[in-house]
């Protein structure tokens, strides 16, 4: 599901405005092709079993997921009928098979529902998700930014962001979270779209079609 084009072009219009070297990453990686999951349930599990792994990793992890799910469709019911072992065996780690099955008993007893988050401020949505086994912040950020579209989401504990900012505005290696903050301060209310260009802009470093001294 694709955010609607009024709102990429607010969004870039503010970015471009208020930070030179955000203007320079959008410029050099072009329109927007952010994509929200259509279904949010399916996004958190992606999130949870591609957790500190790489991107290649997680995709590969989540296309042997699909295939013994036997739907793109992912839902409580259809956990239901995997196994514990089907899941180890395609790379999801026990520690996560865990954290998968307190998703699944969560929404299918009605502790949670999809319908309830969305009514939550992204700081509720955050705690209310963190509440639940092998859930921390940075994969309820992303369940708000691709489950739930939300656009002022600051990942600050993602390491592709974390990499980009130290890049592209000189802050080293490592910078600390209050220089990051700062940053992201300038991208308000749409650090959402401001991160995606971050890390597609590390993308563009690494081809060469961004040119960063």
């Amino acid at each position: 599901m694709k955010i609607h084009d009024t709102t990429f072009s607010k969004a870039v219009t503010k970015l471009r405005d208020s930070d030179s070297i955000m203007r320079e990453i959008i410029d050099a990686v072009g329109p927007c092709t952010l994509r929200i999951d259509t279904s949010p349930f399916r996004m958190l599990i992606r999130a949870v079993t591609g957790q500190q792994l790489s991107v290649a990793a997680a995709h590969t992890i989540w296309t042997r997921f699909i295939e013994i799910n036997g739907t793109k469709r992912v839902s409580p019911s259809s956990l239901s009928r995997i196994t514990d072992p089907e899941l180890r065996q395609v790379g999801i780690s026990g520690a996560k098979v865990r954290s998968i099955r307190g998703i699944q008993n969560a929404f299918a007893h009605g502790d949670l529902s999809i319908p309830q988050l969305r009514a939550l401020s992204d700081a509720n949505i955050k705690k209310a998700l963190c509440e639940l086994r092998g859930i921390g912040p940075w994969t309820a950020d992303m369940f708000l930014m691709f489950g739930l579209g939300r656009l002022n989401v600051f990942p600050i504990g993602d390491l592709g962001l974390r990499n980009a900012i130290g890049e592209f505005y000189g802050c080293g290696e490592r910078p600390d979270r209050t220089t990051m903050y700062d940053i992201g301060d300038r991208w308000s209310p749409f650090r959402t779209i401001a991160t995606w260009y971050c890390w597609r802009g590390l993308d563009a470093l690494r081809t060469g079609h961004i040119n960063h001294d």
